[in-house]
């Protein structure tokens, strides 16, 4: 009797174990860029409050309403050092100098965009 309890909690807790794993790796590797809310965007655009180029791409994100139209989160980096610290591990993971990395910068999920017109350019493409 005893032998069969330890049975089923471990496969439970097997069972249990495996779910969590199978629904955290589904939603990492499932995010399109159209249709995401702001809880798990797609894409995250890092900028510096007073940031010239990051001005222009805020710019073109609010005149074109981009953020109506792709799941977009914007992280400010001079005065928040734990999205600081994020956009320097999204660097590190595409493989940029981390201390020569600047803004504006966009992660796409899987790529690493830096400064305004290649930002513009991407998105100009995701919208159309």
């Amino acid at each position: 009797m005893l032998k069969r309890l330890i049975i089923l909690g471990s496969l439970f807790v097997l069972i249990t174990g495996f779910s969590f794993y199978a629904l955290a790796t589904h939603d990492q590797h499932s995010q399109p860029l159209k249709g995401q809310d702001n809880q798990n965007p797609a894409l995250i655009l890092y900028y510096g409050e007073t940031c010239p180029h990051c001005k222009i791409v805020e710019k073109y994100i609010a005149d074109n309403k981009i953020d109506q139209k792709l799941a977009i989160a914007q992280k400010e980096v001079y005065n928040n050092t734990a999205n600081s610290q994020e956009l320097l591990t999204r660097a590190k993971s595409c493989q940029l100098d981390t201390a020569t990395v600047g803004v504006p910068f966009l992660w796409t999920g899987s790529d690493c965009l830096i400064g305004d017109q290649p930002i513009i350019d991407f998105l100009n493409k995701q919208i159309k």
